[in-house]
């Protein structure tokens, strides 16, 4: 989900970039918003509506409004910084081009930091599904299921990776579906809950679901050049983002209230009965089983790739990581989310803006059609808001 060969042309080989040759011609507007918002709409919607709950209905929504824009502007950052480079590079390519080996260093590093938090947060929150589906402990749900992803991330699933962009899809149409079941059943004091004593809760969690920047590069190799519908599709993806996050929000909550669990639809399936209880459940498992596929096959190909790491070892590091993380006692899924989002996705989110002045002043292509109005006012607040949650959610670590 992350890696792609550091300098490997994504246009020149169409099979080794992120659909393996799904899109082997140019992409329309429609396919490249769908391919944006697959890779962002995923498993992260799941602990949403847990940080709404606490903060209450209305300061929720508008930090899934403001955060859901700001990520849109950095993804328009990204998309400026493929337009100015000739060669077609991803995220760890461009910060090394354009901030030296050292940028590209510190970029891997993230990637990197931030696979593997992301591998622990699906461990936990399968461990937590498979309980509420058939009793038991989580903790040893969670080594089951990490037993079994690690054996299939070990052999490989060619079929996952060819299939990734339906299912991502599939989770999509899957919220928008729970969230209108369970709309009958919201509640009114559940909507005007409010409680600001959490009002920095939700900022990791929902900065970990709108996360899709890797995306960007791969949309612009695949639209050829085509900078007008470039544009529009990031704009289109993230407002497609942000209204299912916000209507899954707003349904979820206004069904579950105080009651909303970190796993949305373990607490939507104990309200509305045991249909919703099996279908929430079961797609649960599903999305965080394929995510957890798709990022462990991929940082596996980047170490085999990048790196000329065999694959068994590749898979034996991609497997003992998280679960040595997970063994020295991260077990609680807002937690791991909100320290992936919060502290690594800001870092992360921040160096690309480093990486996006650089790319202005030094890009291959000066004279591209792509081209951000008041970037710099725009920066700032993004900035801002960057290193003021990086700081909050580092600092509630202690």
């Amino acid at each position: 989900m992350f890696f792609r060969h550091k300098y490997k042309r994504m246009d020149s080989d169409i099979a080794l970039i992120k659909h393996h040759g799904i899109f082997r011609r140019r992409l329309t507007l429609f396919q490249a918003v769908a391919m944006i918002v697959s890779i962002t709409v995923g498993a992260g919607v799941l602990g949403i509506p847990y940080v709404v709950a606490k903060v209450g209905l209305a300061v929720g929504i508008s930090y899934i409004v403001g955060l859901g824009l700001l990520m849109m502007f950095l993804n328009l950052l990204v998309g400026e910084i493929c337009a100015r480079t000739k060669s077609s590079l991803q995220l760890v390519g461009l910060a090394r081009k354009y901030l030296g080996k050292t940028g590209g260093f510190i970029m891997t590093f993230l990637v990197y930091l931030m696979s593997f938090g992301i591998l622990v947060v699906y461990i936990i929150g399968e461990g937590e599904t498979l309980t509420a589906l058939f009793g038991g402990d989580p903790f040893y749900w969670s080594l089951l299921f990490f037993a079994v992803g690690s054996i299939l991330i070990l052999v490989g699933m060619k079929t996952i990776k060819t299939v990734e962009f339906f299912l991502s899809l599939a989770i999509l149409f899957i919220v928008i579906l729970i969230a209108g079941l369970s709309a009958p059943h919201i509640e009114l004091p559940n909507i005007i809950y409010s409680n600001l004593a959490y009002l920095l809760l939700p900022y990791g969690v929902i900065l970990f679901a709108f996360t899709g920047s890797n995306a960007i590069p791969e949309v612009h190799a695949l639209l050829k050049k085509r900078d007008t519908d470039f544009k529009k599709a990031i704009i289109i993806a993230g407002l497609i983002s942000i209204v299912v996050y916000v209507m899954f929000a707003f349904a979820v909550v206004g069904v579950t209230g105080a009651e909303t669990t970190e796993i949305a639809t373990i607490g939507l399936g104990n309200k509305l009965g045991k249909s919703m209880l099996l279908f929430g459940n079961v797609f649960a498992l599903l999305a965080m089983g394929t995510s957890f596929l798709m990022v462990g096959l991929s940082v596996k190909d980047s170490m085999r790739w990048d790196y000329k790491i065999p694959d068994a070892l590749a898979a034996f590091i991609v497997s003992i990581v998280p679960l040595v993380i997970f063994m020295l006692g991260l077990r609680n899924f807002i937690k791991a989310i909100d320290i992936v989002g919060g502290v690594f996705v800001s870092l992360e989110m921040m160096l690309l803006v480093l990486v996006y002045w650089r790319a202005k002043q030094l890009g291959d292509l000066k004279k591209s059609k792509y081209r951000l109005h008041h970037a710099l006012l725009l920066s700032i607040p993004l900035l801002l808001a960057l290193a003021i949650g990086a700081v909050y959610s580092v600092m509630k670590l202690f």
